[in-house]
């Protein structure tokens, strides 16, 4: 329902190819790619899913190896002369936290969501905003249900082609995780 077109993609945090059932395959068979960093899907995986037939997306692979490459995965949607850059990512520890406070630093990604599974540190966020970045989520959201906070959030980048392009769509309840989904439409 959420990919229509070539263009759209969802990303996933805690995606899990279990002995039981292989998700992996199971999008792959019904005309999805699912793209993730390293070789084979880890518990807890976080990775990016479009159409089959998409051409668009790439992986922007990691500029070095670390331990939690299955904790996020950065993707880029190229265009004729425009570029779109998203990073998503499920926070477990302060070493992957560290590493999305230097993408927050660093302001090059157009787009930054995920789990960030610490709401000292989305309130941090959220409540004392960077010059680069805004959030899209409110803390009266719910997206972690057995909690009933908004760990999971959506960060657009401030002063670029597509902030005032960008329609959050709000957050969808769902059966089917302990998450809400969140959604946005970004029309290029």
């Amino acid at each position: 329902r959420y990919l229509e077109n070539e263009d759209d993609i969802i990303f996933v945090q805690e995606f899990y190819d279990g002995n039981e059932v292989s998700a992996k395959k199971y999008f792959e068979k019904n005309g999805y790619k699912v793209f993730h960093n390293l070789n084979k899907i880890l518990k807890s995986h976080v990775v990016a899913i479009t159409l089959e037939k998409s051409l668009l997306w790439k992986v922007i692979n990691p500029e070095e190896e670390t331990e939690f490459q299955n904790k996020f995965i950065e993707m880029e949607l190229k265009l004729k002369e425009k570029s779109l850059k998203i990073v998503s990512f499920h926070n477990t520890d302060k070493k992957i936290e560290g590493r999305m406070n230097k993408e927050f630093d660093q302001g090059d990604k157009d787009i930054i969501l995920g789990d960030f599974n610490n709401t000292e540190w989305v309130n941090d966020l959220h409540n004392n905003p960077s010059d680069k970045y805004r959030d899209l989520v409110t803390n009266d959201m719910i997206t972690y249900k057995p909690a009933q906070t908004s760990i999971d959030r959506i960060f657009i980048k401030n002063k670029n082609e597509y902030e005032n392009k960008i329609i959050f769509n709000g957050v969808i309840d769902t059966y089917m995780s302990d998450h809400n989904f969140l959604t946005f439409s970004l029309n290029i």
